[in-house]
Formats: C-alpha cells, sequence, structure tokens
C-alpha cells in the first residue's frame, strides 16, 4: 500500500518516522470533543435541533473512541491531530489514516496526496466503516492501517 510515486533521485529517501503533534495529547483531544458537545448545547448557537443533536452524537462517538484508542498499547504514544471532528495519524509523508463518525458508525480513510502541497485534495486510498457498537475495533483497524504504511 505504497504512497508516493517512486523517489525522484534529489528527493530524500523515506523516512518510517510517523509525524507527531506535541501539543496534542490524549487529555486535549477529549476535553475538545467535550467542549463542542458544549458548544452545541448553548442555547444561542444558530443550530436547529437535527444539527445541534449531530454535533452532541458526533462529540460523544469521539469521546468514545478516543477512552479505546489510548488504551491500546501501540497507539498510547501516537495522539493524533484533531482537526475539526476528526482524528488524524501522519504515519509516512504523503500518508494520512483519518478517523470520523458519519453519524451511524466510524469511518477509517487512508488518504494519499501526490506532493507536500497544503492545498492539494487527497485521495482516498483505502477505507473502512466500523459500526458504531463495533467501537471496540477501531483502534485495532488504526494500528493496522498505520502499521501497513510504515511498513511499505
Amino acid at each position: 500500500m505504497a504512497c508516493s510515486t517512486s523517489p525522484k533521485p534529489s528527493t530524500p529517501p523515506k523516512t518510517n518516522k510517523m509525524k507527531i503533534f506535541p501539543d496534542f495529547t490524549w487529555e486535549y483531544i477529549v476535553k475538545r470533543c467535550e467542549g463542542l458537545g458544549n458548544w452545541a448545547n448553548i442555547e444561542n448557537v444558530n443550530l436547529s435541533s437535527e444539527r445541534r443533536n449531530q454535533y452532541l452524537l458526533a462529540s460523544q462517538a469521539l469521546v468514545d473512541v478516543v477512552s479505546k484508542l489510548r488504551e491500546h498499547p501501540q497507539l498510547v504514544k501516537l495522539v493524533p491531530m484533531m482537526s475539526l471532528m476528526s482524528l488524524r495519524w501522519f504515519p509516512v509523508e504523503k500518508c494520512e489514516v483519518d478517523l470520523y463518525y458519519n453519524g451511524t458508525a466510524y469511518v477509517i480513510n487512508v488518504l494519499t496526496k501526490n506532493t507536500s502541497e497544503i492545498l492539494e485534495v487527497p485521495t482516498i486510498k483505502e477505507g473502512k466503516v466500523v459500526a458504531l457498537e463495533d467501537v471496540d475495533k477501531v483502534a485495532d483497524e488504526i494500528y493496522t492501517y498505520i502499521t501497513k504504511l510504515r511498513d511499505d
């Protein structure tokens, strides 16, 4: 599952060192998720009741999955970056493992880019949907994708 094309002669070799964001901790991510739920409950926030409920469900789903992710022995030190309502790991250059709740299930995608341009829209290379009641399986799935990408 290689994420990049053959390296050009001037391109440094791919490293298997995962990109880590030191400002993100599991505790910080939980607080952010809970904060999004609290924000959705504020009366003067202009949200329809349906949209408000979607935020609350997504925020709780992320809190639930984070508790499983941080218990995983190999993921405990691989804290993801939180971006809006998703969690993102960057196991190798130009690749990302993305996790979010779509309203009914957890969605895990492996995203790739051809360049390092920030504005390039990534391509979904592989993905998996995990039922909400199977939250215990999400951490293993994430770790499997990270391991595959690092091994390629």
